[in-house]
């Protein structure tokens, strides 16, 4: 099954090779055509952090960009789709994390140092692209149709491989399904991306990020190790025998 991932995320970034290397009319770019747009999308990503996704208009870019219009449109149909090419330059960013989470998990041991490098590199992400992150969640909240399928490839990409790491280590528990692995691995990646996503000075005024990304980690770390849930539920059962000999002897009094 992975391997379909693999090709998914191939013909992505070949794709994005493509338009990066031709103009609007088709056109292979040279040298000053790629340099002029990589200029605008570094200057609407500058906009992005200044100004709010309304006021980033094409006309805006190519004024930050120093150029102008008419050049603006050479390479890109509007705002949204430099946004939405910035959104893409993200996601292949993402491979640092799915790197980390394809490699072996030990379900019998509390991975703490495993699942923290897990968060640290999602969190470098969301920094290196946090405006751009942002507004792909805005755009994709408001019904469009590119921004929700980016947000949802990253999303499930991640779900998956939690979801296989978690199988891994409880798919031998009674009453523990895929289901329930799905719904745990999506718990966690909503969890990563919304601690991200909060802007970093207001976390600091406030617990920091160092102790919230350490607490992530912790909790990624013990709902992966299979062995410490196979101890909690054995470590449950007799307390649930003495509650019911207890509920007995006062039913029979």
């Amino acid at each position: 099954m992975h391997w379909l991932w693999r090709a998914a995320f191939a013909r992505i970034a070949r794709n994005m090779n493509r338009s990066v290397r031709k103009n609007k009319h088709g056109q292979a770019l040279g040298r000053k055509g790629l340099d002029t747009k990589q200029r605008l999308m570094d200057a609407a990503r500058r906009l992005l952090k200044k100004h709010s996704p309304v006021a980033t208009t094409a006309v805006s870019i190519a004024k930050e960009a120093k150029t102008s219009s008419a050049a603006f449109y050479i390479y890109f149909e509007d705002a949204r789709e430099i946004l939405f090419a910035l959104s893409e330059i993200a996601e292949a960013d993402m491979a640092s994390v799915h790197k980390i989470l394809d490699e072996p998990w030990n379900a019998e041991k509390f991975e703490l140092e495993h699942a923290s490098r897990v968060v640290k590199a999602f969190a470098a992400v969301w920094d290196d692209h946090r405006e751009v992150l942002r507004y792909r969640n805005l755009e994709a909240d408001r019904g469009d149709p590119l921004f929700e399928e980016t947000r949802l490839r990253i999303g499930l990409r991640l779900v998956k491989r939690f979801t296989d790491h978690i199988m891994e280590a409880h798919g031998n528990v009674p009453g523990f399904t895929p289901r329930h692995g799905m719904a745990e691995a999506s718990v966690l990646v909503s969890a990563m991306e919304r601690c991200a996503a909060i802007d970093p000075g207001l976390v600091e005024r406030g617990v920091g990020r160092a102790a919230m990304y350490d607490a992530l980690a912790r909790i990624i770390a013990r709902t992966v190790a299979g062995g410490l849930r196979r101890s909690a539920m054995r470590n449950d059962k007799p307390r649930a025998t003495r509650t019911s000999a207890v509920s007995k002897k006062v039913t029979n009094s």
